[in-house]
């Protein structure tokens, strides 16, 4: 095996510096590199811009240096990073209106103030620059960097491969409640850091759709198809899950405690949507009539005796059947229907303790 004379020099420039180095063909994209054929829908590229604005940092580009023999001018092609580069390109020259939920949405840049202009022109650009190299060294770089990445967990395909809409929607709400989720106690910093989140939260959606199932990557793989070209159900989703936090915050004893395991809270949050908002798709499996107004002198009683049961399952017998499905098997079909019967129960205006006691 040859030794390669690759050199790789980090570097860095300027949003306007990078951007007028491509006005001038001292950087050019080289077609050959482009990894995926998929154009950047506009979400994606505003979002890449909404990040840059907010100073948050934005994966590295990677330049190969090459000399032009007909002009004899160094020229840098674009290996990793074209989709980003025409983005940016097209923001700094007004052809990209930002959509979406940013604060900037509706914007291009010419019509941002002028300290956010200056923020996005003076945005740090990190690169790395290879040298003397052959098209196999370049090939070797992205094989070896590739071979010592971990493995994408299914949500990260999802969000890796999809540019939907609804990709989008989760992503947002993702950035509205990790934090919560993280201060609750449903999942810790290295969850979140997996997108652990994001698949809650596509459970969700997808349950409020279709109801109650047995936990299934490849179903939430067909909701995120079906959903690339159009989200219908934004508007309701938005509400479900608005709905949810709202309420679940509110309740800070239950926080950290074995209802905010991951599958309870999913369960707790699936009855609270579904007594606020009755969902079609959930009748099934417990029929609500009408919208239920949550009062909290029987709510909060009623989840604490279901927590404590769980931390002393010998003392509340009348719990078994919560018990059993909050322990084996937690994501198949049937304890999700146990728990959601229990978790709504515990929602109405009863106390659940003396009604089972009584049974």
């Amino acid at each position: 095996m040859r030794e390669s004379s690759l050199q790789v020099t980090p570097s860095s420039y300027t949003v306007a510096q990078y951007c007028d180095q491509i006005d001038g063909g001292t950087v050019v994209v080289n077609r050959e590199y482009q990894r995926s054929p998929k154009v950047w829908p506009a979400a994606a590229r505003s979002y890449l811009i909404d990040t840059i604005l907010n100073g948050y940092p934005i994966p590295k580009l990677s330049l190969y240096q090459k000399t032009d023999l007909r002009s004899r001018r160094t020229i840098y092609e674009i290996v990793d990073g074209q989709q980003r580069t025409e983005a940016i390109q097209d923001f700094f020259t007004d052809r990209l209106r930002l959509t979406g939920k940013s604060e900037y949405a509706g914007s291009r840049l010419s019509q941002l103030d002028e300290d956010v202009q200056q923020r996005f022109l003076s945005y740090q650009l990190s690169v790395d620059i290879f040298s003397s190299a052959t098209d196999s060294d370049i090939r070797q770089v992205f094989r070896r960097m590739n071979s010592y990445n971990v493995p994408l967990n299914r949500q990260e395909k999802r969000h890796a491969t999809h540019q939907g809409p609804f990709k989008w929607f989760i992503v947002e709400m993702s950035e509205l409640y990790a934090q919560a989720l993280k201060d609750m106690g449903v999942f810790n910093e290295s969850q979140l850091s997996r997108m652990n989140d994001a698949r809650l939260l596509t459970d969700l959606c997808f349950t409020f759709t279709h109801g109650l199932r047995s936990q299934s990557e490849a179903a939430l793989d067909d909701y995120y198809d079906q959903r690339e070209e159009d989200f219908a159900e934004e508007t309701e989703m938005r509400a479900r899950i608005s709905t949810i936090f709202d309420v679940i915050l509110g309740w800070p004893d239950l926080h950290r405690g074995p209802l905010m395991t991951a599958y309870n809270f999913f369960s707790l949050g699936v009855a609270v949507a579904h007594r606020i908002m009755p969902a079609e798709a959930l009748q099934a499996t417990y029929a609500v009539a009408e919208p239920l107004d949550l009062q909290e002198e029987f709510v909060l009683p009623n989840l604490g005796s279901l927590a404590v049961a769980l931390d002393d399952p010998a003392d509340f017998p009348q719990f078994s059947d919560f018990i059993a499905a909050s322990r084996a098997a937690t994501n198949r079909l049937g304890p999700r229907q146990v728990r959601h019967r229990w978790l709504s129960r515990a929602l109405e205006p009863r106390l659940i303790v003396e009604a089972t006691t009584a049974a």
